[in-house]
């Protein structure tokens, strides 16, 4: 688990928290660090648009070029020198690179080509990142905020299929020694049972979903898991459970919530999630 880790940074928001992750994940499982730094192409075309009207083609590329020029130097003189401050120090196997694209875009080709088994990254609410690949990578991105507890909560529900999330969240808290929480939210926005295929059922009563909740909360008590089951809403549920345990870590799963308030469609839970929650949260996709 975790033997081969990407990190990609955008050129919009370096959070110098990721590196540090990174050293604690490589030196618990002999990890080789994949470091990436992302020029946004967003910003060479907005410059594109705001150059257009009064200047030359050629002007307009030259802009791009210096750029791109003052991006790189960024990129070896910060971003670049802190790694090798990190990683080095501590003999960690690492690679860095210099790419431009769009962040998700450049992300999923990187996982698409090699083995990676996580995604470690930043995330800043209000840039023009739309972190896209939180709802396309399926593997797991762990998303770093500053987190300083020795705990893990887990989260599962009637939206995921819950075999990877308790699977994966006992294995970190013995590898890691920080205590496991387990939360299992019947969610009655959106009344359905997801399978182990992650297929949607029909609607259920609540009911049907809190017995199958109740079976799931026994199955884990007998493996010795402190877990707790509750109604509401998965994103809020899962923000008020993170607020009141302090974790490290929030582990939450595949969800398949399509619904919200009133019946209302929903979508981008992930990235409401990483929003709304103050601490590191791992998705295992």
């Amino acid at each position: 688990m975790f033997k081969n880790v990407i990190i990609p940074i955008s050129s919009e928001f370096y959070n110098k928290q990721v590196l540090q992750r990174g050293v604690f994940l490589a030196e618990k499982y002999k990890s080789t660090i994949n470091l990436i730094y992302i020029i946004e192409e967003k910003t060479l075309n907005q410059t594109d648009r705001r150059s257009n009207s009064y200047r030359t083609l050629y002007e307009i590329a030259e802009t791009k070029n210096e750029i791109v020029r003052k991006q790189k130097l960024a990129a070896y003189n910060i971003i670049f020198d802190d790694a090798k401050y990190f990683f080095k120090n501590k003999n960690i196997s690492f690679e860095e690179k210099i790419v431009e694209g769009e962040f998700s875009i450049i992300v999923k080709s990187e996982i698409d080509k090699y083995n990676y088994d996580l995604i470690l990254m930043g995330f800043e609410k209000g840039c023009i990142l739309n972190y896209r690949l939180l709802d396309d990578i399926n593997i797991p991105v762990w998303v770093e905020a500053e987190s300083k507890g020795k705990s893990i909560l887990a989260v599962c529900s009637n939206l995921a299929p819950n075999k990877k999330v308790p699977e994966i969240s006992l294995k970190l808290s013995e590898t890691l020694g920080w205590d496991l929480h387990m939360l299992y939210v019947v969610d009655v926005e959106d009344c359905v049972q997801v399978d182990e295929n992650c297929i949607r059922s029909d609607k259920k009563s609540e009911r049907d979903l809190i017995f199958k909740g109740q079976n799931f909360v026994e199955e884990m008590k007998n493996k010795g898991v402190n877990i707790k089951l509750i109604k509401g809403s998965l994103q809020k549920e899962t923000t008020k459970a993170a607020e009141s345990i302090n974790p490290n870590l929030v582990i939450v799963g595949r969800g398949q919530k399509k619904k919200g308030i009133l019946g209302l469609p929903v979508k981008n839970i992930k990235r409401k999630m990483a929003e709304s929650c103050k601490y590191s949260i791992l998705f295992i996709n």
